[in-house]
């Protein structure tokens, strides 16, 4: 998966709609750490239940422990690789809060927030709990 720095313009899908990036995760980069509140958490778990945006291939977490060991390749013509027993996801959450600012999420933040403490910016937990899922993005 690609970093992208939060709040900075969503570039992972070429022709997507204008969107600001959160939770684009990488373990050679810091992250924001904290309590995010239940009601987040949940509707997170909601909301990663119908990904938008699937891809072919999983992304599998590189923070679980897991993700240290060696993976098993299954392609090695596109690097493809399975980690059976870590967190994985294959597709994004797009958010659209009440002030019009559209997020877009991979749908592992739920787990980066869950399992790694990650704790996302206000606005976009604030989009979380009041925003609806962005029309049109499928």
């Amino acid at each position: 998966m690609t970093y992208i720095p939060d709040l900075a313009p969503y570039d992972y899908y070429p022709g997507a709609p204008d969107a600001i990036a959160v939770g684009w995760l990488d373990s050679s980069m810091p992250f924001t750490e904290g309590a995010c509140p239940r009601d987040v958490r949940d509707r997170l778990a909601r909301l990663g239940a119908e990904p938008v945006r699937l891809m072919r291939g999983y992304h599998y977490c590189q923070f679980c422990p897991g993700a240290a060991e060696p993976p098993r390749v299954v392609r090695e013509d596109m690097r493809g690789y399975e980690a059976p027993d870590v967190a994985r996801g294959n597709g994004e959450i797009w958010l659209t809060g009440v002030d019009g600012t559209t997020f877009a999420a991979p749908v592992l933040i739920g787990h980066y927030v869950e399992d790694h403490r990650y704790l996302p910016p206000d606005g976009f937990i604030e989009a979380v709990r009041t925003g609806v899922p962005t029309p049109g993005v499928a």
